[in-house]
């Protein structure tokens, strides 16, 4: 792990992001920073914005307004691609494992960094996955997502967002998922953001929340002083009780 995750450094600070789709504000003057080696939890209702927000952090949105950097890197300009590179990596809420694929070879498509079949068999035993020689097309949904999830840190990212990681998964995998998540930071130095509306595991997994509604940041901080906030249970509203 590197010094800035050992100081705690922000590896993603973001300042004033705007998106604007019309007369409509998508993401409104939104800030707040990610510590090196951290998770952040990333929730809101319906709409509140937090699909724009990766989109636009992961360079697949690239006219917005406001500043994003990963450490000290102004990521203005840069694609996708290039922003993987630098260490900027995403999951996707619909299924993008291509089932011709084995296991194995799919890892080192997403990780595009040379891997020893020592490390593809370390990272997928880590998550329960599947064998790196069986394919793609006799895992299920479920699987597949701790596949995608798994390949992205087996490129040894600096942060990974992972958008609704537990869809699918039945209760033992969503426990065992939590788990894991939790040992992120400490085992591959990877700070986390994760997006998800099931509270259980937000519960269990992230230290501190961010909450969007109509695309401004409601509240930030611990968890605990997060969701006892007035505000956000108001915004939850039928959901309140998830909160409690």
């Amino acid at each position: 792990m590197d010094e800035a995750a050992l100081d705690g450094a922000p590896v993603l600070t973001v300042e004033g992001l705007t998106v604007q789709f019309g007369a409509l504000k998508a993401l409104d003057d939104v800030s707040f920073t990610v510590p090196a080696a951290s998770i952040m939890g990333l929730i809101g209702p319906n709409g509140a914005g937090k699909s724009t927000f990766v989109d636009a952090i992961s360079g697949f949105l690239p006219k917005h307004g406001g500043r994003v950097l990963l450490g000290d890197r102004d990521l203005a300009g840069l694609s996708p691609t290039r922003r993987a590179r630098l260490g900027l990596r995403r999951t996707f809420q619909q299924d993008r494992v291509p089932p011709v694929l084995t296991v194995g070879a799919y890892v080192r498509f997403v990780a595009r960094r040379r891997l020893a079949t020592a490390d593809i068999d370390e990272v997928l035993a880590f998550f329960g996955c599947p064998t790196a020689r069986s394919r793609l097309s006799s895992v299920d949904v479920g699987t597949r997502r701790l596949v995608e999830v798994a390949a992205n840190v087996a490129a040894r990212p600096r942060l990974l967002i992972l958008d609704e990681p537990a869809a699918g998964l039945s209760h033992e995998e969503h426990l065992a998922l939590a788990a894991r998540l939790r040992e992120l930071p400490t085992r591959y130095g990877v700070a986390l953001i994760i997006i998800e509306h099931d509270l259980d595991l937000v519960r269990s997994v992230c230290p501190t929340l961010t909450v969007l509604d109509f695309g401004r940041v409601l509240a930030t901080g611990p968890q605990a002083e997060v969701l006892a906030n007035p505000d956000v249970v108001k915004a939850y509203m039928g959901e309140t009780e998830l909160l409690t």
